[in-house]
């Protein structure tokens, strides 16, 4: 048999040899790789195990720290109780004190009574009659200690329907068609309530500029009418000066005939007033800016301006937001809603629209007795919001506050002169 033949062996021999030897530098390779990503695994295990000794040696201080904080916390607590203790002993002996100087309190005030004497005559008799009412009841005396004057004077006007003592206790009352002119009807308990509701609302907004009318000083009712408003700061006639001015010359005759607690002046429908500069300490106008053209409006603020002193407060109250969503949704005064709505875009635009009486039908707005001798082009229904105040009412005063509503009607709005 001749003999097998295999070309190019050597060569093949060869070829393999080199690939063998290429696998083999390669593995060689691979595991210097793998050995080096080991050493890397162990540093990194060695610097994690130094981090944790560290965080062990951390944590240890910090449960020492602890066990020092819980001990003092520990000890706050002991104290706080005792102090809890104590100030509960204190209490106790607060309450009995009080006790004792309300007892001697009601005997001192059953003598002098709660209202001071004053020199007005008709005043006088009613807080002479008051104070016999106060002394002769304890609740009352309980209810109504001595600082609380003004809350008593307000039960003794409001409550006297029915009950013959407080019966006695009464301003005079102007006749229907004068209190129509400021409320629109009601009843004569109606306008005396109404009267004080808004007095007191008042009350607290001179307080809240600044302006406490217990302490005296010169306060003009802005706006007077028949003095519905006015008669609750007949409690302060024997310390405040009060005056009152309006444009109703029947209604300040009235007041000037019967009520000898303020001064009464009638005055133009336009400024100024005969009043002088800085008279009064405070000044406070309720539905007056309420029924005023711009430009009236704003000579009007000028002239107050002028009349108060500087830091004097005046408080005014205007239809705001509230009365312009009622009138838009029809839940009051219907007869605006339509005139009002065709100039609601340059209300929210400017914050200000005004509705004279002239283009409205009076007879649905029960004043075309009142209004026929009036310029009906110069009185209406005014509408101001509140940035209209923030923006043309700060040129003359410092705003302190604007109050939404607080009546369910009216906004209140409480400046200072600078």
């Amino acid at each position: 048999m001749p003999p097998v033949v295999v070309p190019d062996a050597p060569e093949r021999i060869h070829a393999e040899l080199d690939r063998l030897s290429e696998i083999q530098a390669h593995r060689e390779w691979v595991i210097e790789g793998l050995r080096a990503h080991v050493r890397n695994i162990e540093h990194d295990l060695e610097l994690a195990r130094h981090r944790v000794e560290e965080l062990e040696k951390h944590a240890k201080n910090v449960e020492l720290q602890l066990s020092g904080t819980r001990a003092h916390a520990e000890n706050l607590a002991e104290q706080l109780a005792e102090r809890v203790r104590r100030l509960a002993e204190v209490e106790e002996e607060a309450r009995a004190l009080e006790q004792r100087v309300r007892g001697r309190r009601s005997v001192r005030l059953a003598t002098h009574g709660i209202f001071p004497k004053v020199a007005n005559r008709s005043i006088d008799a009613i807080f002479a009659l008051g104070n016999r009412i106060w002394s002769a009841r304890p609740d009352l005396q309980r209810h109504y200690p001595q600082d609380h004057a003004a809350d008593f004077w307000y039960w003794l006007l409001w409550d006297r329907e029915g009950n013959p003592d407080l019966a006695r206790v009464r301003l005079p009352i102007p006749d229907a068609h004068l209190r129509e002119r400021v409320r629109g009807g009601g009843s004569e308990i109606e306008y005396v309530r109404s009267g004080l509701v808004d007095g007191w609302r008042v009350d607290g907004c001179l307080r809240q500029g600044g302006f406490d009318p217990a302490a005296g000083g010169a306060l003009l009712d802005f706006g007077a009418g028949c003095a519905r408003v006015a008669q609750y700061f007949a409690l302060y006639a024997g310390r405040t000066r009060v005056h009152g001015c309006d444009v109703d010359a029947e209604a300040i005759r009235w007041c000037t005939d019967h009520l000898d607690f303020a001064d009464f002046a009638a005055i133009a429908p336009a400024p100024p007033t005969s009043y002088g500069d800085a008279q009064f300490d405070a000044v406070y106008a309720y539905s007056v800016f309420s029924h005023l053209p711009e430009d009236l409006h704003l000579e009007w603020l000028a002239e107050l301006r002028r009349i108060t002193r500087p830091g004097g407060v005046v408080v005014l109250t205007v239809h705001g937001q509230h009365v312009v969503d009622e009138v838009l949704a029809g839940r009051a005064l219907p007869h605006l809603r339509g005139p009002l709505a065709a100039r609601e875009a340059a209300l929210r635009d400017r914050g200000f629209a005004f509705l004279p009486y002239g283009a409205l039908d009076l007879r649905q707005a029960g004043n075309l007795g009142f209004f026929e001798s009036w310029d009906l082009e110069r009185y209406g229904d005014t509408f101001v919001l509140e940035a209209f105040v923030r923006a043309r009412w700060a040129e003359l005063f410092e705003v302190v506050a604007c109050i939404p509503a607080p009546d369910a009607w009216q906004d209140y709005v409480v400046l200072r002169t600078r």
